[in-house]
This record gives structure tokens, sequence and C-alpha cells, in this order.
């Protein structure tokens, strides 16, 4: 139960100030900043809130990006295609509304990104966007409550921060389909391990596919590799080096969850002596630029990176204004891409 006395004996925050008036933490951020016209009466309620629990508000330092136009992008890899084009949209949407987007890559550590995230919120930013990652949910909760938040190709289960996300589901399981139609049984799964959200949304789409279209699920051709995060293409040739060297089974068709990853595949089976798609078939899963140039060219899945960039800012300044789009999440549509790689 709220209690004035027990938040007077703590460092009051923003949140604190949120539940002792019922407003979001949004408005009482526009109130404090002066950023948005709020109402006299919500404006009065905040402020006398503020007085009451001795809340010091900390404005951002003089030498801040743009004086509170400033948001932040975090991201698990910048050098990764797909995160650096995602990157792009959001940097023009944000430079189309007169504000100056700060880009942090996080190494896929967890510990890079809680550092990011403090440093951002001391320093005033206006909003926070979280692309992927690892980072636990107890830190994003948390960023949320004292600045906007959306999160992009991730979600939170049982919260109501907004995200924006592909399909990876349905388009998995279509492309399963897809392939099972033209006389693939023994299909393969190769990705980074299943800690984020993304990864276990194309697994999943997988093992329905695999289900609805009355195919055998071979945990023989399924590999989930903590090293496919970083060096994509290196590692991902490493592990089929491996793969070819212990002589394992090999299936019909592999599907990847990168572009890079299914390049290194490629690479390591052309070593091999293996025709591709005649003696295997490879699927990427991005359509980076690579992806068209490769031998053979590489089928794979077209995620739109730009709607998808796009999209998080236009939630992140919808919210930044004060709108409430809580519980809000909207599903990008990808594209299967035919190109040489499988016998389509």
């Amino acid at each position: 139960m709220f209690s004035v006395e027990t938040l007077r004996r703590k460092c009051v925050t923003m949140a604190d100030i949120a539940q002792a008036t019922g407003v979001s933490v949004t408005t009482i951020s526009h109130v404090l900043n002066h950023t948005a016209s709020i109402s006299p009466e919500t404006t009065s309620r905040v402020l006398k809130a503020v007085k009451q629990l001795n809340y010091v508000h900390r404005k951002a330092a003089p030498n801040n990006v743009s004086k509170g136009k400033t948001v932040a992008v975090l991201v698990p890899d910048i050098s990764n295609e797909f995160y650096s084009r995602c990157i792009q949209a959001i940097c023009e949407a944000a430079w189309a509304h007169n504000y100056m987007a700060v880009v942090c890559g996080a190494c896929h550590e967890k510990r890079i990104e809680t550092k990011y995230i403090k440093k951002f919120i001391k320093d005033g930013i206006s909003g926070l966007i979280f692309f992927g990652g690892f980072l636990d949910e107890k830190y994003i909760i948390d960023a949320a409550s004292k600045v906007p938040v959306v999160l992009g190709d991730r979600y939170l289960l049982n919260h109501s921060i907004p995200t924006v996300i592909t399909d990876n589901i349905g388009v998995m399981r279509r492309l399963i389909a897809k392939l099972a139609k033209a006389g693939y049984t023994k299909i393969g799964f190769i990705s980074e391990d299943l800690e984020m959200t993304n990864m276990k949304e194309r697994y999943m789409g997988f093992k329905m596919g695999i289900e609805e279209n009355c195919l055998s699920y071979m945990s023989d051709f399924i590999y989930n590799d903590k090293s496919l995060r970083l060096n994509k293409i290196l590692n991902g040739k490493k592990m089929m080096d491996k793969l070819l060297a212990e002589k394992r089974s090999m299936p019909e068709v592999f599907l990847t969850s990168s572009d890079l990853i299914a390049i290194g595949i490629m690479s390591s089976l052309h070593e091999a002596g293996y025709r591709i798609p005649q003696d295997i078939g490879i699927v990427g899963f991005d359509d980076t630029t690579f992806a068209a140039h490769t031998y053979p060219p590489l089928t794979t899945v077209a995620q739109n990176m730009a709607q998808l960039g796009k999209s998080c800012f236009s939630r992140l300044l919808d919210s930044i204004d004060g709108h409430d789009i809580t519980n809000s999440q909207m599903v990008i549509n990808a594209k299967i891409i035919i190109r040489e790689s499988v016998k389509l």
C-alpha cells in the first residue's frame, strides 16, 4: 500500500510520484521538464506530490546533446547488417522529428547493456529503444518506470511495454510448408543459442512447421550454439567444419537464423565438395546485402528492417508525447525470398 512516510525514507523516483498521483511517468516528466502542455489540475497534483515526498529532480547536464531531444538505441551488435539497417531507419525518423539518436552496441554482454542504461537515464535521455539483446527483464522494466521505452525485435511476457517485432513464427511455418511441398523431408536448423526472443520464435515456428506438415523432428539436425552470436560467418564455417570432420549425418536442407551463418556454412560445404542445392540446401534469414551474391544466391527470409526501425521510433515518440501505448505490439510481416540455394 502507498505510504508517504515510507517513500520519504528512501530515494524517491518518478515511479514513486506516479504511484502517488496515479499518472504516468511520461506525464510527470513533462510537468517537471516543461516539455508538453499538461492540465493545471494534473500539474498541481504532481507538484504537490513532488514537494510532499521531497523528490529531487535531476535535470539533464548542460552538455547533454539536444537538451532532452535525444533518444538512445541499444543493440547487441552494431556490425550486424540487420541491426545497422534498423538503426539507420531510427536515425532518419529521429532527425525528421528534430531528435538526436545515440546508438550503442553492447557486444551481446548484459553487463555492458546495464551500464549503458544507467548512464542514459542519469543523463536525462528522452526515451530508450532496446533492439534484440539479452538484458534481464528487471532492468528493462526498471528503465520503463523512469523513461519511455520501446522494444524492437523482442518482447517481454506478462508486461505492457510496447514492442515492434517480425512475424518470426509465421514466416518459419510458411517456409517449412514450402520446403515440404517441394519434397524436402529431412530438415535441420542452425542458430545462435535460444536466449533471445527472436531466436526462440524462429525455433518455435520451425517446430510448428515440422508438425503441421507431418514431418519428423530430427534432433540430430538441430544445432543452437552461443558462438554464433558474433563473427557469424567465421563461426558458422567452424561449426560446419566440425560437423563434417565428425562425419555427422546431414539433412536435406538446413535452415539458419542468419544469412551470415548460412554463408559460413556454405563455405565449409563447398570446401568439402558438397554441391548446393544438389547435395544439400541452405536457407538464411534477414536478406542482407550478401545474400543475393553468394554462390549459389541464397534463399532467405527478408525482414522489413526499415519498417522495424521507423515503427520503433514512432511508438517511442507517441510515448514521449504522453500518449498511452502500453500493451501495444506491432507485428511486421516477413517475406520468403526464393533464390538458388534450395530446390524450389
